[in-house]
């Protein structure tokens, strides 16, 4: 009760086998592809890969150290009125480049130098909400933070060694570079077009979930399933059935509380 598991009338060793394909699929795999190799429906296969990217997410992680920061936007070009259905983002495109479009969704994201990395929407990218992101999954005592000269990244003077690269005056040598989180970006944006080609935005947490854990834990190799299903086993719910304008960890939380609450 209360894991990843709760409430599926999928046989668990087809639901492992599952777990399995994705976690040794580097650039991901598309449910059509898991439901033809391990023989069930496609619906089936996409609810199966969407809880086990709910596993994939960890709540706990704090960066340290040499941390560069970036934001990008995902998704397609702008569409007529009439041909835009409500949550459509094509991600099927990544841009490090800023502007404002009808289907782009800013994403941020920050990694530690040959580290770990975060990935988060952040629908305003101003500078309180990009301070709040360092502040909660950054150890600012202990580290120094890098990013271009995006107006925002100010407020990080006030709470962490801050250096700004400005990409005007060329990229930067050695360790002052965000080298790393642009590299990220080619691996989402490489993902997501070779296995998904398009992806709603209604369900982007859980696909920057899987391409974080895979970053993550690319040195664990086969110790990488042990530490998936480890996690597909904590008292976690994947409430898939609400939009998840977040964490879906936090979701559960928020929905837990409110019941509590009420009750």
């Amino acid at each position: 009760m209360g894991t990843i598991f709760e409430g599926t009338r999928l046989p668990l060793p087809k639901f492992f086998e599952i777990m399995f394909l994705m976690n040794n699929a580097k650039m991901g795999i598309s449910a059509s592809e898991i439901a033809r190799l391990v023989g069930v429906k496609y619906q089936t296969a996409w609810f199966a890969c969407h809880k086990t990217r709910c596993a994939m997410i960890d709540n706990e992680l704090k960066l340290e150290g040499m941390v560069e920061f970036d934001e990008a936007y995902i998704g397609s070009k702008k569409k007529k009125k009439s041909e835009l259905t409500e949550n459509e983002a094509n991600l099927s495109k990544i841009t490090s480049k800023r502007g404002r479009g009808t289907n782009k969704t800013p994403i941020v994201g920050a990694v530690e130098k040959k580290g770990r990395v975060y990935v988060k929407i952040i629908e305003k990218l101003t500078g309180r909400n990009l301070l709040a992101m360092l502040r909660d999954k950054v150890d600012v005592d202990s580290s120094i933070v890098f990013t271009d000269d995006f107006r925002s990244y100010k407020q990080f003077d006030k709470a962490v060694e801050h250096i700004t690269i400005k990409h005007s005056e060329g990229y930067g040598k050695g360790v002052k570079t965000i080298n790393t989180i642009e590299g990220f970006w080619s691996i989402i944006k490489n993902g997501i077009k070779g296995s998904y080609r398009s992806v709603s935005k209604k369900y982007l947490p859980f696909y920057l979930a899987e391409f974080s854990y895979k970053y993550n834990n690319r040195h664990l190799q086969k110790d990488a399933f042990t530490k998936l299903l480890e996690n597909a086993v904590k008292d976690e719910n994947c409430l898939l059935n609400y939009k998840p304008k977040g964490n879906p960890r936090e979701i559960v939380a928020r929905q837990r509380k409110c019941k509590t609450v009420m009750s």
